[in-house]
């Protein structure tokens, strides 16, 4: 139970969650802002994932500088996206249930959707897309 807490507080209470947190904040008011734009257009459902995809190429650039201090690269970009897949699925079913059940605004159901599974991502992108066998990998080239 001790090596459990020792790890969660490792992990969440760290100078890279705090500044993950922060790039998030960031990021989800880009997403709601891509999203409100988009809305303009196209159906409310479908501006959520024009601003949401919009909003992580940002994401990625922020993280990758000033997080984990990494130069940008294409491969840890997908890597990067891919580590995004369990967010975009919780995020699908929030801005789901906010927009259409809940009947929440735009700009509100998209923070809300975005906010809800950055614990999740940040945990995976920390291994998957800049842990050190994937900066190992990337640097080969």
């Amino acid at each position: 139970m001790q090596r459990l807490l020792s790890g969660f507080k490792h992990t969440f209470v760290s100078k890279k969650f705090i500044g993950y947190c922060l790039i998030g904040i960031v990021n989800t008011f880009n997403t709601a802002f891509f999203s409100w734009l988009a809305h303009f257009r196209v159906q409310e459902n479908v501006a959520a994932y024009i601003g949401y995809f919009i909003s992580l190429t940002i994401n990625y650039i922020l993280n990758s500088i000033i997080v984990f201090k990494n130069r940008l690269a294409l491969r840890r970009y997908f890597r990067f996206l891919l580590s995004y897949v369990p967010n975009f699925f919780i995020y699908t079913l929030v801005s789901l249930l906010t927009i259409n059940v809940m009947q929440i605004n735009q700009f509100w159901a998209t923070v809300l959707a975005t906010a809800a599974g950055a614990p999740i991502t940040f945990v995976i992108i920390k291994l998957f897309a800049f842990g050190n066998k994937a900066k190992a990998e990337i640097d080969e080239e």
